[in-house]
């Protein structure tokens, strides 16, 4: 049996949501769009492959929280890893391949 954690029904239901807000193509989005909506809606300790950043994929085991535009995650060591909301362009969900 494959189990998805929900993550189907969250996408589905964010897709839903754009539809209806029709989100902003400029730099500055509300906080109904993109990437910050997703993580506003996973739980704390969500598996999590990566993130994304400047094109660049930064290995994170899981999501913690979001607190003042910052986004908090855990990489596979349990250490803290802090990146700014904004600056987030993709998230992976699922193992991140070894870069080895």
């Amino acid at each position: 049996m494959s189990q998805n954690l929900g993550l189907e029904n969250l996408l589905k239901d964010l897709l839903d949501k754009k539809k209806d807000d029709k989100c902003p193509d400029d730099k500055r989005r509300d906080d109904k769009c993109g990437v910050e909506q997703v993580l506003k809606n996973l739980p704390p300790n969500y598996p999590i492959g990566g993130v994304f950043v400047k094109g660049k994929l930064i290995p994170v085991a899981v999501f913690s929280n979001i607190c003042d535009c910052l986004a908090y995650f855990l990489d596979e060591e349990c250490q803290v890893v802090v990146l700014e909301v904004d600056k987030i362009t993709g998230i992976s969900f699922g193992e991140t391949p070894d870069p080895h």
